[in-house]
């Protein structure tokens, strides 16, 4: 029977799809790596450097499920960012006023397999007269191709391959909506889409209608309007709020009993 290593096509996959080292495919077959080595220059397959190779045999993994990668896109679109610290991998940053909040993404985070980097940073800002939080993951090889995706030339855009579900529009949402009240209107939704391009503003408000809900880009901030005819839909569409810190993003019944209450009065 034909060892493992010996087929070309396996090797290469295990090599270059999946990422494994020499050392991690030898064990799987129960050889040297020395003995991958040689089939690999053998096959003509071509290996990686030095100090790419050192990072695989030390690098954290994660299994990223859709769920996982749907949250996390959320919050891409909305206060969420990826940093490297290595070519080969890339973690996962994100900062709160809200301690529960931060404390939410470590441990959702945690339940895809995904660590956090030491301990929670705290830092007062004077502007704003409060302390903010600030989470850092352990480095992960494959949170690197969601790096790239996001960040293809080093800044952040939105990837046209981009599914807007009800997990990913919440999670921008929390990170990034409001819920705007007034005396003279029903309440509407605000997107605060400003630092993406305008041509992607565009194409998220295009998705948005595909959804069928109506929505605009505003011209003068380059943020999202969802109109008041939407704001329930939307809201019914993302679902339920997580975190008990960002219900007042979901309070959309505070207009209804103020009318309910002014018609109560004129009659």
């Amino acid at each position: 029977m034909q060892k493992l290593y010996r087929d070309k096509d396996w090797l290469y996959v295990m090599y270059w799809t999946k990422g494994l080292s020499t050392v991690q495919i030898a064990k799987k077959v129960g050889t040297g790596h020395t003995t991958i080595s040689k089939w690999l220059h053998k096959f003509n397959i071509s290996v990686r450097s030095r100090g790419e190779g050192c990072h695989l045999a030390k690098a954290n993994h994660c299994n990223l499920s859709q769920k996982a990668k749907e949250w996390i896109d959320g919050e891409l679109l909305g206060d969420g960012h990826f940093a490297l610290s290595s070519p080969y991998s890339a973690k996962f940053r994100y900062g709160s006023k809200y301690l529960e909040y931060i404390n939410y993404v470590s441990d959702t985070l945690k339940s895809f397999g995904i660590e956090q980097s030491g301990k929670i940073g705290e830092e007062y800002k004077k502007k704003m007269d409060c302390y903010t939080f600030h989470y850092d993951s352990r480095d992960y090889t494959e949170l690197l191709s969601l790096r790239k995706k996001w960040y293809p030339e080093g800044k952040k855009i939105v990837p046209r391959n981009l599914e807007l579900t009800p997990l990913v529009l919440r999670q921008e949402y929390i990170g990034d909506g409001s819920l705007i009240h007034s005396k003279k209107y029903r309440p509407y939704i605000m997107l605060y889409t400003n630092g993406f391009p305008i041509d992607d503003v565009k194409w998220l408000v295009n998705k948005l209608k595909e959804l069928g809900f109506v929505a605009i880009r505003r011209n003068c901030n380059n943020s999202i309007y969802i109109s008041v005819y939407s704001t329930q839909d939307f809201l019914d569409y993302i679902g339920e709020c997580p975190i008990e810190c960002y219900q007042y993003k979901w309070r959309y019944n505070k207009r209804r009993k103020y009318e309910e209450r002014l018609r109560k009065t004129t009659h």
